[in-house]
């Protein structure tokens, strides 16, 4: 049994998330970036100018600062995160509106939330990892390495996953562009051989 959404209350559904979201995303972000600021700019410089003293002889005070700032990025990413998500679900929202007369396959609309869901993931984690990075470094530097190389191994993975979930929608636009220009060059063919005499 195929479900089918309205048109018009699928795009009001997208519209409402994106105004419900996308305030959150950007005071989120806001918070996060000035959590980093304060992170590589004062914390862990003023921690390396105090010579980086060992904590109860464990660890050293700029790992000890990195920590507590990665694990405060964490959290925020967290929130972020069901907020990017709610987006991603408007976007294709958008997208499945955009390309349906009335109604539009829930199928369809499912196939669009994932697709755009495997960008914004691969897109969250590009930037956090960017955020998380100096502090990373600050705790274990080969870490950040290896993380990198997971990151991209995924990111691969899922972006070629993302670009199955269209590749039906590709297909189909290169046959139209392709029947439009073969009809165009067919016009134009009675034109020249007209030309040519």
């Amino acid at each position: 049994m195929i479900f089918v959404v309205n048109r018009e209350e699928l795009l009001a559904e997208s519209r409402r998330e994106m105004y419900d979201s996308i305030p959150k995303i950007i005071v989120g972000v806001a918070i996060a970036f000035l959590i980093w600021l304060f992170g590589v700019l004062i914390f862990q410089p003023l921690a390396g100018m105090l010579g980086d003293p060992f904590i109860f002889g464990l660890i050293g005070l700029k790992s000890l600062i990195s920590g507590i700032i990665l694990i405060a990025l964490v959290f925020i990413f967290i929130g972020i995160f069901k907020e990017v998500l709610d987006i991603t679900d408007a976007l294709a929202g958008y997208a499945a509106a955009a390309y349906s007369k009335a109604d539009t396959p829930d199928e369809k609309v499912g196939r669009y939330r994932r697709a755009f869901r495997g960008i914004a993931y691969v897109l969250l984690a590009v930037i956090a990892f960017l955020f998380f990075l100096p502090f990373i470094a600050g705790i274990i530097p080969v870490l950040a390495g290896i993380i990198l190389v997971i990151l991209v191994i995924w990111a691969v993975f899922v972006l070629f996953r993302t670009g199955r979930l269209f590749s039906g929608e590709i297909e189909r636009w290169a046959a139209d562009f392709t029947r439009k220009v073969e009809s165009e060059r067919q016009e134009r063919a009675p034109e020249d051989e007209y030309y040519q005499e």
